[in-house]
């Protein structure tokens, strides 16, 4: 069954009944049979949220340490953060985090840290869907044990392997990507999101994509040295440029905003420590990577749309209403632990602006 007959099966506000179904179109679309006499591959989860106060926070790279590690990650501002969220009003559906969860994702005592100092937003009762950052794998060993650190996640065996899946949130996507995988069209990453894009509904009004590696990114490719730990040390830096699996990765977003021109598409990355907003057409790229590890520094240049310098602590605060999207990024001053809002903007609905016309 193609997608396009699916559409025309279904009354006219059909995305409300697509979207939990988008997994079986994309396995049809990427030609995966649904029955066999062998046991097929377990299916990437594809998670539903039922939006509440239609409000929910990004923020990453953390890298839960050892306090006492504070040149790779700074005790104090990541759990300021964290506790900033947790009190976040009105209360937030859900958190994305970009990566990094921990600094190194075999070590136990790294994961103890991250329980414990997450304990607010347990207790606020905030769900936390993560993607996989290079510091989470670790050269390998982090990545069966990762889901199983989150209670949304941990009862999906198959992300004990595979680290991708979706989330469905009223009229809106989320395709959360494993970028230590490969996502090329052969790949079994690949094979998935692009049966995911395929099966998008045209009449759904935001997709977000989440990974950890940026797909735009304007950070310094230069070593620089930074003080870290109240000033009382230096560390030396390196930021990330763009990989080339993303740079491909840009090419497949752009073919899909042409086709879906009623989609807004939002990307959610880390990887680089800082804070970073671009536009490019339909899609806006959004680095947010000020969750507490070691600040690298952007090369802010007269066409960003956010150019504050230095660095940036921070996480994100994404509000929908039956208007758009309300974006809000809420910056910490790490000396006095004073907080601002240090970027803002808002997306209208495309879907509602065209039936307005």
């Amino acid at each position: 069954m193609s997608s396009s007959l699916l559409l025309q099966t279904f009354p006219q506000n059909r995305t409300r009944y697509l979207l939990p179904a988008i997994v079986f179109v994309s396995s049809i679309l990427a030609g995966i049979p649904l029955h066999s006499q062998s046991k097929p591959a377990a299916s990437p989860p594809a998670i539903n949220v039922t939006p509440g106060t239609r409000n929910f926070l990004v923020w990453g790279d953390i890298r839960f340490t050892d306090p006492a590690r504070c040149d790779k990650s700074d005790p104090d501002v990541r759990q300021a953060i964290v506790q900033q969220m947790a009190t976040v009003d009105p209360h937030p559906d859900f958190a994305i985090l970009t990566g990094d969860v921990v600094y190194h994702g075999h070590d136990s005592h790294d994961w103890d840290i991250f329980d414990k100092q997450t304990k607010p937003l347990r207790d606020a009762k905030i769900k936390i869907f993560p993607v996989l950052g290079n510091h989470d794998v670790d050269g390998g060993p982090g990545r069966p044990d990762f889901s199983k650190r989150f209670a949304d996640l941990k009862s999906y065996s198959q992300l004990e392997k595979d680290v991708w899946y979706s989330i469905t949130y009223g009229n809106s996507l989320f395709i959360m990507l494993d970028s230590q995988s490969d996502y090329r069209p052969d790949s079994p990453q690949g094979i998935w999101l692009r049966g995911m894009l395929k099966g998008v509904p045209e009449d759904l009004d935001f997709l977000f994509m989440v990974l950890h590696h940026p797909i735009v990114t304007h950070a310094s490719q230069e070593l620089s040295t930074v003080r870290v730990c109240k000033g009382q040390k230096t560390t030396i830096v390196a930021p990330h440029g763009i990989e080339d699996s993303e740079r491909k990765l840009k090419l497949l977003l752009d073919d899909f905003s042409q086709a879906h021109p009623l989609t807004r598409l939002l990307v959610f990355s880390g990887h680089n420590h800082n804070y970073e907003r671009y536009a490019d057409g339909r899609i806006t790229y959004i680095v947010t990577g000020g969750g507490g590890a070691t600040p690298y520094l952007v090369k802010r240049n007269p066409n960003d749309a956010y150019h504050d310098s230095g660095p940036t602590y921070h996480y994100c605060r994404i509000a929908l209403d039956d208007v758009g999207l309300a974006f809000d990024m809420f910056k910490l001053n790490p000396q006095d632990g004073t907080w601002k809002l240090g970027d803002t903007f808002r997306l209208p609905r495309l879907s509602k602006a065209s039936s307005q016309q």
